[in-house]
């Protein structure tokens, strides 16, 4: 089975008063038995079997994506708006989570929560989110409970007076801000450049 498909090679872009508009019957025009001369600078009609691939002259022409460099500097995605996460007060969530935007915990987190690869993104852990879990961010800043790693690896890690952590923190920076600490530190070695 053959679909053909008829692309008109001009397009009226007003119509007359007089013609009929889309609420009236028979307002679409009737296809012309034979096709208009071939217009070189306007794309023709081409016959393609249903249900089957496409053919190899457009394949050519279709976009590709190009593979991200893994090597390539990691996207700083801690202050993107439109890629922002929140889970509220009094909402409880279980299960992993990747995160390619900043993430605010004010409710309970039971899981993992991992920046994606080739982004730097920060968690925010509010003075009434609680996290059983590890947190894997470039920023990490807590003023509720924690129990789990918080691995910022080169970045930064905030701990506040409202702060209640349990674990491990493994750290570029830190700041402590007498929070309750009940964990192991490890300081994580800035990257050199080349």
């Amino acid at each position: 089975m053959k679909a053909r498909r008829y692309i008109r090679p001009e397009r009226p872009l007003e119509q007359p008063s007089g013609h009929p508009t889309m609420n009236d019957q028979n307002s679409f025009p009737a296809v012309p038995s034979e096709a208009p001369e071939p217009n070189p600078d306007m794309p023709q009609a081409l016959e393609v079997d249903v249900g089957r691939a496409m053919p190899p002259a457009m394949a050519n022409n279709i976009p590709m994506l190009q593979s991200q460099d893994p090597a390539a500097a990691p996207i700083d995605a801690t202050d993107i708006a439109a890629a922002r996460s929140m889970l509220a007060d009094g909402m409880y969530f279980v299960g992993n989570a990747v995160l390619r935007g900043p993430f605010s915990v004010a409710g309970q987190v039971d899981g993992n929560m991992t920046q994606a690869d080739g982004v730097q993104v920060s968690v925010v852990v509010t003075e009434t989110g609680r996290v059983k879990g590890d947190i894997t961010a470039h920023k990490i800043s807590v003023m509720g409970h924690t129990d789990g790693v918080l691995d910022s690896g080169p970045g930064e890690v905030s701990l506040h007076d409202s702060a209640s952590v349990h674990g491990l923190v493994r750290y570029g920076r830190i700041q402590v801000n007498g929070a309750d600490l009940n964990a192991t530190l490890e300081r994580v070695a800035p990257r050199k450049e080349n």
